[in-house]
């Protein structure tokens, strides 16, 4: 637990308009293309600091930064290159499943195109064709 006294002085800091002028730079400072989330985390990290736990106000878990010594282990460095293999392939089956979900639209729009096509025929067919066809076959 926070002392009252600290808990008042970091809420005081937090609700202070040069507080918020200082979020909002930073946020400014980040690339538009960035995800949010991941601009949110780095702006939380930087103003609260990097201790691991639940953060309350951003919904989730928040994890530190590795150390630099867990940083140059094998093992993280194949985890990181595992990782980044994992996010290529997920982006490009990402692009796969946005063309299919593209064609399946456009095979919806041909097999409406091709129904209306034949339901028109059938009607035709039975104002008009359908009796002569009848026709013919009592004929023969």
């Amino acid at each position: 637990m926070v002392e009252k006294l600290v808990w008042e002085n970091l809420c005081e800091r937090w609700a202070s308009s040069t507080f918020k002028n200082l979020m909002v730079e930073r946020l400014g400072e980040k690339e538009s293309e960035e995800d949010v989330e991941e601009v949110a985390d780095t702006i939380f990290k930087e103003v609260l600091g990097r201790k691991s736990g639940y953060a309350v106000g951003m919904g989730h878990m928040v994890i530190p930064d590795p150390s630099p010594t867990i940083v140059k282990s094998r093992a993280f460095i194949r985890l990181s290159e595992e990782n980044q293999r994992n996010k290529s392939d997920a982006e490009m089956y990402k692009s796969k499943l946005e063309k299919m979900m593209g064609d399946i639209e456009a095979l919806q729009k041909n097999f409406s195109e091709h129904d209306k096509l034949l339901q028109y025929y059938w009607m035709s067919e039975l104002e008009g064709g359908g009796e002569s066809h009848r026709e013919t076959h009592q004929d023969a």
